[in-house]
C-alpha cells in the first residue's frame, strides 16, 4: 500500500483522528495538505509529517464551514501542488442534543460543519480529483445509522453526508473516481466530545455495553481503515457506508 508522492488532503487535521490519518499518510510518503483551525496545532502536525515523508506539508488554516475559506483551500491546492489524489472529509462539530432540547441553531451549526463543507468541497476540488482519478472519504457516524442518544441534530448531518457519498459515487463512478464514507462508533483521544462539554468517562460507560467488541476505537486504527479504502487494493470499493463501531449497529 503505497501513496509516495500522492497528494492527499485531510480536513481537521490538527488533532485526533485526522491528525492520525495525516500522519499514517505521511508514512506512505504523500504530500500532505492539512487544513485546520488551529496554527501551532497544524504546525505541531506539519513536523511529523514532513520528517515522515520527505515532503514539506502544506497547511492551510481554515473554517470549513466558511465558503470563503473553502475557496481559499481550493486556491491554494491548486496553486502549489496542481494536483489531488485523495480527499478526506474528517472535520466535524458535535452539540450533545435530544427532541427536547435541541434548537435550529443546533442544526445550522452541524449543517454547515458537518455537511456543507462536504459539499462544497467536493464540488470544487471535483476538477482535479477527476483528473487523477481519485477518491473521497468522508468520516461521519454510526448514528447516522442507528439511534444513539443525546446526537439528534449532528445525526441529521451524518445521515446527509452518507446519501451524498453514495449519490457522488454512483456519479462519479463513470469518471473514475471512488467516494466512501466510514462511519465510526466511539474512537478515544479526540477532542470534539471535549469541546461540547461530554464527560467522556460517563460516556462511555453508556456507550461501551453497547458495542459487541467492548472497546474504544483508536484513531490510529481509523487511519488504518481509510488508508486501506484509498489504496488500490479497494479499487472496486465505492458508494459504501463503511463502519467501524465495533458492532454497534450489528443489533
Amino acid at each position: 500500500m503505497s501513496f509516495k508522492d500522492q497528494v492527499i488532503l485531510v480536513t481537521g487535521a490538527s488533532a485526533g483522528i485526522g491528525k492520525a490519518i495525516a500522519i499514517h499518510f505521511s508514512k506512505e510518503n504523500a504530500k500532505l495538505v492539512l487544513v485546520g483551525r488551529s496554527k501551532p496545532a497544524l504546525d505541531e502536525v506539519k513536523a511529523i509529517c514532513s520528517k515522515n515523508s520527505g515532503h514539506e506539508a502544506l497547511i492551510i488554516q481554515a473554517d470549513v464551514s466558511k465558503d470563503a475559506d473553502i475557496e481559499n483551500i481550493v486556491k491554494k491546492v491548486t496553486q502549489v501542488h496542481g494536483a489531488l489524489n485523495i480527499l478526506v472529509n474528517n472535520a466535524g462539530m458535535f452539540i450533545s442534543d435530544d427532541i427536547f432540547s435541541t434548537t435550529i441553531a443546533n442544526l445550522d451549526a452541524h449543517i454547515n460543519t458537518n455537511l456543507r463543507s462536504v459539499f462544497n468541497l467536493t464540488i470544487l476540488f471535483m476538477p482535479l480529483l477527476i483528473k487523477s482519478q481519485g477518491n473521497i472519504i468522508n468520516i461521519t457516524g454510526a448514528e447516522a445509522v442507528k439511534y444513539c442518544q443525546g446526537l439528534l441534530s449532528e445525526s441529521l448531518s451524518k445521515v446527509a453526508v452518507n446519501h451524498f457519498t453514495k449519490y457522488a459515487a454512483y456519479e462519479l463512478g463513470p469518471k473514475k473516481v471512488r467516494v466512501n464514507s466510514v462511519a465510526l462508533g466511539y474512537v478515544k483521544d479526540t477532542k470534539i466530545m471535549e469541546r461540547a462539554d461530554v464527560d467522556i468517562d460517563e460516556f462511555a460507560k453508556y456507550f461501551l455495553p453497547k458495542v459487541p467488541l467492548g472497546e474504544p476505537i483508536k484513531p490510529e486504527e481509523v487511519a488504518m481503515t481509510v488508508a486501506f479504502i484509498a489504496s488500490d487494493a479497494a479499487k472496486h470499493i465505492t458508494g459504501q457506508i463503511i463502519l467501524v463501531d465495533g458492532g454497534f449497529t450489528s443489533h
